[in-house]
């Protein structure tokens, strides 16, 4: 099996063969296949997954423009969509996901980290600079 997204998995059209569709492994499922994703989103708020600014801006005053070079950079790390296929297939994130962030969580960090916009790159690093927040 894989994990994959429902909407975008086509199901064989032979009919003789069967389907079965599971919850996303190692995950207390709440409901049918609703995985509880409480302490995924936790570890996602860890991070602090928004613009961080030295001088407050208020609404409507000011625009953060970045140019192309720049928002190219954030190409294929936006589009994640937080479902937690990648961590709830990591072995690493199974065994030790009360500390590990998993692959979802740094990458997004990550993602932070080199928007030209935030004004605190070396403060999220710091933050993710300990033995289990990236590793194995």
């Amino acid at each position: 099996g894989e994990n994959t997204l429902a909407c975008i998995k086509k199901i064989n059209t032979d009919t003789s063969k069967s389907t079965k569709i599971h919850p996303l492994p190692h995950m207390y499922v709440m409901k049918d296949l609703v995985p509880d994703l409480t302490l995924f989103f936790e570890q996602y708020r860890s991070i602090q997954p928004w613009l961080q600014k030295k001088t407050p801006l208020k609404l409507g005053d000011k625009q953060m423009f970045q140019s192309e070079k720049e928002r190219e950079r954030l190409d294929m790390l936006y589009e994640c969509i937080l479902c937690a296929c990648c961590s709830s297939s990591c072995p690493s994130y199974w065994w030790n996901a009360d500390k590990y962030l998993g692959p979802a969580v740094p990458m997004q960090a990550y993602r932070w980290i080199i928007d030209s916009r935030d004004d605190y790159p070396k403060e999220r690093l710091a933050r993710m600079h300990d033995a289990f927040s990236a590793f194995k």
